[in-house]
């Protein structure tokens, strides 16, 4: 029986306030940061960007999450948090979601 994979949708499909899986490759990745949470706790936190064929999005990563990929990998987050910042999709893993890296694409020469 073939390995089933998780369904993807491409970045242009991508609904706000909607959970999604995607593969994409981690185009930009800026360096994380410490914040304070609105209880007064310190969170780090690093922003980056996600592409594939059809657009790019933002990608917040929280916590243990930041040291996960870098720019240039390839990923797949599966059931990650799609959500409208400041009139911005932006996607981060949520709740429930995960990261993982994916083999480069093949290149044609």
């Amino acid at each position: 029986m073939p390995e089933s994979k998780p369904p993807a949708t491409f970045i242009s499909d991508l609904k706000p306030s909607k959970m999604a899986t995607i593969e994409a490759t981690v185009s930009e990745l800026r360096p994380a940061r410490e914040i304070s949470t609105r209880d007064g706790r310190k969170a780090k936190v690093r922003n980056g960007r996600l592409k594939d064929q059809t657009g790019e999005i933002l990608l917040i990563l929280w916590g243990s999450e930041v040291n996960l990929v870098e720019q240039g990998d390839r990923v797949r987050i599966t059931d990650g948090w799609v959500k409208d910042y400041q009139g911005r999709p932006q996607m981060s893993l949520g709740r429930s979601g995960k990261i993982e890296k994916l083999a480069p694409s093949p290149t044609t020469d």
